[in-house]
């Protein structure tokens, strides 16, 4: 049998020499690609898998991970970003370049800050926040990117504080 090629096949370059991006294939199909910055540091990079792009990774400049991005079976895309000690700050999905489905943001100590639903880039559907103790602080929802229905406010102890009611984004009269 043929010995596996590996290796480089795709190089570009910044003025001043240093690489730019570069394409890595394996038996004649693309099997990563790399991206750099000016001063050679790794910024970004995709995986590849029969021939389409996989996960993908984004670097800060001191190296850490920034962010990652991963193809979902339905054909949309869920992103995490994280903060300089790799804990996750938001996850989300895209549709081509629009939020759509759960979007998730985090406290610092990794418990869940907010949750809310887009539909192609428009808030629609629940919401809630939460305390970063882990409580719900509030929850509620949204139609046509505007606040509708119920919101409610919980105290700690997960007893009703308030409550409003909203229509339209318009705060209803009691």
């Amino acid at each position: 049998s043929a010995p596996a090629v590996s290796g480089v096949e795709g190089v570009g370059y910044y003025p001043n020499g240093r690489v730019q991006w570069e394409y890595l294939y394996q038996q004649g199909e693309i099997r990563e690609a790399r991206w750099y910055d000016e001063s050679g540091r790794l910024s970004a990079r995709t995986v590849f898998e029969g021939g389409q792009a996989g996960a993908s990774e984004g670097y800060r400049a001191d190296g850490t991970l920034e962010w990652r991005r991963r193809l979902l079976s339905d054909g949309h895309t869920e992103v995490t970003r994280f903060d300089e000690k790799r804990r996750p700050e938001a996850r989300y999905q895209l549709k081509g370049d629009q939020p759509d489905g759960v979007s998730t943001f985090y406290h610092p100590n990794g418990n869940v800050r907010q949750t809310v639903l887009f539909r192609n880039g428009v808030l629609e559907g629940p919401a809630r926040t939460f305390a970063e103790e882990g409580f719900l602080e509030s929850e509620y929802s949204y139609k046509n990117g505007l606040l509708d229905g119920a919101l409610r406010s919980y105290g700690a102890d997960g007893r009703l504080l308030a409550e409003w009611r909203y229509l339209a984004g318009e705060l209803q009269p009691d």
